[in-house]
């Protein structure tokens, strides 16, 4: 999952030097067509920053998840394991019929 993150947040900002790069020319330049690339251009780097935006915030979320069940699994780990002495003696509940 961090892999595909990481894949999207890169390919975010080539989106975004891309749009930078369209809008800079637009706007230094004359003549037709310079508009429609300021237009695209512009589009291009909202529609970017803000994928940018999510990328970042579902890779926090995913960290925080992996980061959290991994301590949650090391701290079962270390937890002495009892349930091998009780599991030989069946409790009361498990040995009467119903």
């Amino acid at each position: 999952m961090m892999f595909l993150i990481h894949s999207a947040f890169a390919l975010g900002l080539l989106a975004l030097t891309g749009g930078a790069a369209l809008y800079i020319w637009a706007l230094r330049n004359q003549g037709a067509g310079t508009t429609l690339g300021r237009i695209v251009g512009f589009i291009v780097l909202i529609i970017s920053a803000i994928s940018l935006i999510c990328s970042f915030y579902l890779g926090l979320m995913v960290w925080k998840e992996i980061y959290y069940l991994n301590a949650a699994q090391s701290q079962h780990m270390q937890m002495p394991n009892s349930s091998s002495t009780t599991a030989a003696t069946p409790s009361k509940e498990h040995g009467r019929k119903k």
